[in-house]
C-alpha cells in the first residue's frame, strides 16, 4: 500500500474551523477532504491569478479563468 498523505499540524482560525464543522455535519465531507480541496482550489486560484496576470490579451485571459471556472464551478454556464 502507497502513501499519499502525510499528517500535518495547522493553526486555524476558529470561524474556519466553526465553517469546517458545520459542513462535515451534513455528512457528505470529511475535515481532510475540506482541508485538501481548499488547499487545492486555493493554489490552482494563485496559479490562475499569476498566469492571468502574464497576459494583455482579453482572449487569453477569457480562457483562462473560463479554465479555473470549469474546473471549480462546473454549474456555471460559461
Amino acid at each position: 500500500m502507497s502513501v499519499t498523505q502525510t499528517p500535518i499540524s495547522a493553526r486555524i482560525q476558529h470561524e474556519i474551523l466553526w465553517r469546517i464543522d458545520q459542513e462535515t455535519q451534513l455528512g457528505v465531507y470529511t475535515r481532510n477532504r475540506i482541508l485538501n480541496q481548499g488547499a487545492s482550489l486555493f493554489l490552482d486560484l494563485i496559479d490562475t491569478r499569476r498566469e492571468y496576470r502574464a497576459h494583455t490579451q482579453q482572449d487569453v485571459r477569457r480562457k483562462i479563468v473560463n479554465g479555473f471556472l470549469l474546473r471549480w464551478f462546473p454549474e456555471y454556464e460559461l
